[in-house]
């Protein structure tokens, strides 16, 4: 099923001097944008620098079922655009309950709120240190006194301490973990006052069949050249020229989707410039350098772990080993197929990502899955593990709230520029960076702030999810 018109006119007259728009990158943010200009009457043209749509999405089928092995799920299902959108297409959503979790060891089984009653005294200390670094860093912001304070220097001392039970510091370095997943960062570059997943909690779910079904819906109609990556960006008051592996483009406007690891690494050029201010704030951005999440997906002959369950959780066999495929997922519910995903993350996911074969890879999940289910666990018959980082179009994950950046750096950051730049994209966003609702409300966003400032007109929203 694809949706109708996303026109953004009061009426449904298009008006031939529109100026004519260059959207540069074909993800979540630009398709949106892309279609709700073009449904709106602007000539657009996106180009895209993969051989395929969605970016940082990704739907896989090699593995003989749809898998997302970039953006997954929808945090906050309940009220979210992305459910609203899956329901205007039909598309079902498997939510992946916030049920008890079992934590598996050498055929022990414990549930999570029994492991975190047992580790009270662990808890008990992070929480006022975490708390007491959170206020900490917030008096000194209203002193005026510039503080860093990341999750790692408050919560390291405890997860090293000697007179913690041995059971507390690995419940302890569980939770530092699920941050790091979520945050997309090891703990030294995550802000203190943003360390808490919020995402983990929550209505969540994923879409049935995958992502792609709302790419490809977003794209229906939309002129795509895919592998078309563009290195230089020139404009002034006449408009933008685009320098690409193909040629040149010639347009009045562009819209920059392009994750910020490419803008961070200098990847696209810019003449004139962007000003100092504008890079500053990028550069202060959470993206990439060892900030990554990890996924490894697993396809068995047949399924060995529990039915009546989603998650299996296995703690970190001390602090310094968090972080290697720890929590795993059975999707057989949402893929129709014995397949199991988990998750790794902080520095452990950078040094797979860029320094780990894939045997190398499949051997570390395979190890955490017999320490669960010992005895039981057939070879795979088939795997995937995503490599972020090492993608040269993505050189990360999702953004982050690093140590020493702002919500007003991402304010700077999606600040046109002389009215001929936009930026779109996730990271644009103050709330719900690194998810995919804030890509598409970036997307959005754009869409009608260039519609506002050519038509003069306030945008009708037709989309479907609204």
């Amino acid at each position: 099923m694809k949706s109708g018109d996303w026109s953004l006119n009061p009426t449904h007259t298009h008006e031939s001097t529109r100026p004519s728009v260059l959207v540069i990158g074909a993800g979540m943010a630009g398709l949106v944008a892309a279609r709700l200009l073009r449904d709106s009457g602007f000539p657009v043209t996106v180009v895209e620098a993969r051989d395929r749509l969605g970016g940082r999405i990704w739907t896989d089928h090699s593995l003989g079922a749809p898998v997302d092995l970039g953006g997954s799920w929808i945090h906050g299902a309940d009220d979210n655009p992305l459910s609203d959108w899956c329901r205007a297409l039909g598309v079902q959503l498997a939510i992946t309950s916030d049920e008890e979790r079992y934590w598996h060891e050498n055929k022990l089984v414990m549930e999570r709120s029994e492991a975190w009653r047992r580790a009270w005294r662990g808890r008990a200390v992070a929480g006022l240190a975490l708390g007491g670094g959170v206020r900490y860093q917030r008096l000194m912001r209203r002193l005026g006194r510039k503080t860093q304070l990341s999750l790692a220097t408050v919560i390291e001392p405890i997860l090293r301490s000697r007179w913690l039970p041995d059971l507390d510091r690995r419940v302890l370095a569980a939770v530092v973990s699920t941050s790091e997943g979520v945050q997309g960062a090891p703990a030294e570059f995550i802000d203190i006052e943003d360390w808490f997943p919020r995402e983990a909690h929550g209505v969540n779910a994923l879409p049935v069949g995958g992502y792609q079904q709302l790419i490809d819906d977003a794209a229906t109609g939309l002129d795509i050249r895919l592998n078309q990556p563009v290195h230089m960006i020139a404009y002034n008051t006449e408009g933008v020229q685009a320098v690409t592996t193909q040629g040149m483009l010639y347009v009045d406007l562009a819209v920059i989707t392009v994750p910020l690891g490419i803008l961070k690494q200098r990847k696209l050029q810019f003449d004139p410039p962007l000003d100092a201010a504008r890079r500053a704030a990028i550069d202060r951005i959470g993206y990439g350098g060892d900030g990554v999440l990890g996924k490894v997906i697993m396809r068995f002959p047949y399924r060995f772990w529990p039915a009546d369950r989603q998650w299996f959780l296995s703690l970190p066999p001390s602090p310094e080993q968090r972080g290697v495929f720890t929590a795993w997922i059975s999707l057989e519910n949402v893929a129709g197929a014995p397949l199991l995903m988990a998750f790794t993350n902080g520095h452990a996911a950078a040094n797979f990502d860029r320094n780990s074969t894939d045997a190398e890879v499949q051997a570390a999940a395979l190890a955490v899955l017999e320490r669960m289910f010992p005895g039981q666990v057939p070879p795979p018959t088939s795997f995937i593990f995503t490599r972020w980082l090492s993608d040269p179009w993505a050189l990360g994950s999702y953004s982050y709230p690093a140590v020493g950046s702002s919500p007003r750096d991402r304010l700077a950051y999606a600040e046109p520029v002389a009215d001929r730049l936009y930026f779109a994209g996730e990271g644009t966003q103050t709330v719900d960076f690194g998810t995919v609702h804030a890509a598409l409300r970036s997307g959005e966003a754009t869409a009608e702030r260039i519609f506002r400032t050519y038509t003069g007109c306030e945008p009708v929203r037709r989309a479907p999810w609204r």
